[in-house]
C-alpha cells in the first residue's frame, strides 16, 4: 500500500536519461551499421561492465555529476548479481550515429541497453538505460518452480481473454486469496468506467479536492478545493497510485458501485475484500492505537464492519496516523487488506477489456511497470501494481502483435518479513516476455 513498487526497471536504468538531458529515441529507420565511434563505445561499455574501471573516460561529466562512479559501480554489481557475468556483445542496433541499442550477453540473460553519445568528439556517453532483459533458457514452468519456493505464499495466472471465453494458459495458486495492496484500485477504475459508460458520470466532471489521504501520491500536498476532473483523479490513482485521488473517487462512486463491480467481476470470496476500505481507513486500522477496534473489525460480518468504521470514526483523521508504523515490516497483511486471487484479477481485467473505454486503456499504459524494450514486445500493455512490507502484486492487460488479448497477474505475500519486490517484478516480467513470444 505504501507502493514501494517504484519502477524497479527505472532503478536498473540507472535513472540517468532525464538527469543527463538525453533526447527521445530517434524515430529514423535503424541504420544497417553503427558508426565507428558508436562501435568503440559499445566495446568499452562491455569492458566497463566487466570491471575495467574506465568510467571517467567513458561517460560525459554531466552523467557523472548525476550518477557518481561509486553509485554506477554498485548498480553494475547488482546487474551481475541478477544476471551473472557479462560475457560479450550480442548485437549493436544503431538508430543514428550517436544513438542506439547495445545488447550484452550475460551468463543468465541478454540485456538490451540504450546508449546515447554526445555529438562532439571524443563522443562520451551521456545516457545509458537498461531497456529489456531476455533470460536464457527461460520457461513458465521454471518461473513457477521459483515462485513456489518463495517464502510465504505466491500465485499467478496467465489467461487469454476474448469476448466469449477465458482460456487459462498457466497458473499457480490461481484461486488463493492474497493481499494485493494498491492493485485494488483497478476495482475503483472499473467501477468508474462502468458509470461513465452508462452515462451516470463523465470523465470531464469536476470535483474539488475535499479530502486528503497519505502517500503514495501527490494530491495530499495540494491546496484544498483544487478542482479536479474525474479523468485527472483516475489518472493519478493508477499512474502514481495516488491515495487521495483514490479516496475521493471511492466517495464519488459510493460503496454500492464498487461492491457491484466486485460481484460482477466474479470475485470468488467477496467477503474477503468487502467492505472495500479506502486508503485512510486501511492506514488507521493498522495503527497500534486501533488494536481494540481492529480486533472487533476482524471478527465482524460485512455489515458489522461497515457500522464499526462509522461508529469509531475510522479514517476520519489522517493527520493522527503515523505512517512510519507501516514502513519496515508486515502489519496485519492477513486480515486488514484488499484481497483477490489471481483468477479474480483475470475476471476484473476482462471486464475492463470488454468495456472498451479508450480513456481507461490510456490511463493503464502510462506506467507499464516493465522495461521499455520489453513493453515494445506488445502492441498494447497496461498495468497496475501495489506493494507494502510483506506484499507485492502486479496485474497486466496486454494485446500481442498478433492481436490476442492476455491478462497476466500475480501476487506474493509474506506475513513474517518484507518480500523482495525486485525479484518478484523480474519474475512477472519474464512471464510477460514468454507470453509475448507465443
Amino acid at each position: 500500500m505504501l507502493d514501494r513498487l517504484s519502477r524497479f526497471w527505472i532503478f536498473l536504468a540507472f535513472a540517468i536519461m532525464a538527469a543527463a538531458g538525453v533526447p527521445s529515441p530517434a524515430r529514423a529507420e535503424q541504420m544497417s551499421t553503427a558508426s565507428s565511434e558508436y562501435q568503440d563505445r559499445a566495446s568499452q561499455l562491455l569492458e566497463i561492465l566487466k570491471g575495467s574501471e574506465q568510467e571517467e573516460s567513458f561517460f560525459a561529466s554531466s552523467f557523472l555529476d548525476a550518477i557518481p562512479v561509486t553509485q554506477f559501480r554498485t548498480l553494475v554489481a547488482q546487474l551481475e548479481t541478477q544476471y551473472g557475468e557479462p560475457l560479450t556483445i550480442a548485437r549493436v542496433i544503431p538508430a543514428s550515429n550517436q544513438d542506439g541499442t547495445v545488447e550484452i550477453a550475460y551468463a543468465k540473460a541478454t540485456l538490451a541497453m540504450r546508449m546515447v553519445l554526445d555529438g562532439s568528439a571524443p563522443y562520451p556517453v551521456i545516457g545509458l538505460q537498461v531497456t529489456g532483459a531476455n533470460m536464457t533458457d527461460d520457461s513458465i514452468e521454471k518461473i513457477k518452480r521459483e515462485m513456489e519456493a518463495l517464502p510465504g505464499a505466491a500465485g499467478f495466472e496467465i489467461a487469454e481473454i476474448s469476448a466469449d471465453q477465458t482460456s487459462i494458459m498457466a497458473s499457480l495458486n490461481a484461486d488463493r486469496q492474497l493481499a494485493i495492496g494498491s492493485t485494488f484500485k483497478l476495482y475503483v477504475l472499473a467501477a468508474l468506467s462502468s458509470k461513465i459508460t452508462n452515462s451516470d458520470r463523465s470523465w470531464s466532471d469536476v470535483v474539488p479536492l475535499y479530502r486528503k489521504s497519505l502517500p503514495s501520491g501527490v494530491l495530499q500536498t495540494w491546496p484544498d478545493g483544487t478542482p479536479m476532473t474525474l479523468q485527472a483523479l483516475a489518472t493519478l490513482m493508477i499512474s502514481v497510485s495516488d491515495n487521495t485521488a483514490t479516496d475521493i473517487l471511492m466517495t464519488e462512486l459510493g460503496s454500492k458501485a464498487i461492491d457491484d463491480m466486485v460481484y460482477k467481476s466474479g470475485h470468488r470470496a467477496p467477503d474477503k475484500i468487502l467492505p472495500m476500505l479506502n486508503t485512510v481507513e486501511f492506514f488507521d486500522l493498522k495503527m497500534p492505537n486501533s488494536a481494540d477496534v481492529r480486533d472487533l473489525y476482524i471478527a465482524a460480518s460485512n455489515n458489522e464492519q461497515r457500522n464499526l468504521l462509522s461508529k469509531h470514526g475510522i479514517g476520519l483523521s489522517p493527520e493522527s496516523i503515523e505512517i512510519s508504523n507501516l514502513a519496515n515490516k508486515p502489519q496485519h497483511i492477513d486480515t486488514i487488506e484488499w484481497f483477490a486471487a489471481p483468477s479474480d484479477i483475470t475476471g476484473l481485467l476482462k471486464i475492463i477489456e470488454e468495456i472498451e473505454d479508450p480513456v481507461v486503456k490510456n490511463i493503464l499504459k502510462i506506467n507499464p511497470l516493465i522495461p521499455p524494450g520489453d513493453a515494445l514486445r506488445w502492441s498494447y500493455i497496461g498495468g497496475k501494481g501495489g506493494s507494502e512490507p510483506g506484499v507485492i502484486s502486479l496485474a497486466f492487460l496486454t494485446k500481442s502483435k498478433s492481436g490476442r488479448s492476455y491478462v497476466v497477474s500475480g501476487s506474493w505475500n509474506n506475513s513474517k518479513a518484507p518480500v523482495d519486490n525486485d525479484k518478484f517484478t523480474l519474475m512477472m516480467n519474464r512471464l510477460l516476455n514468454l507470453v509475448a513470444a507465443r
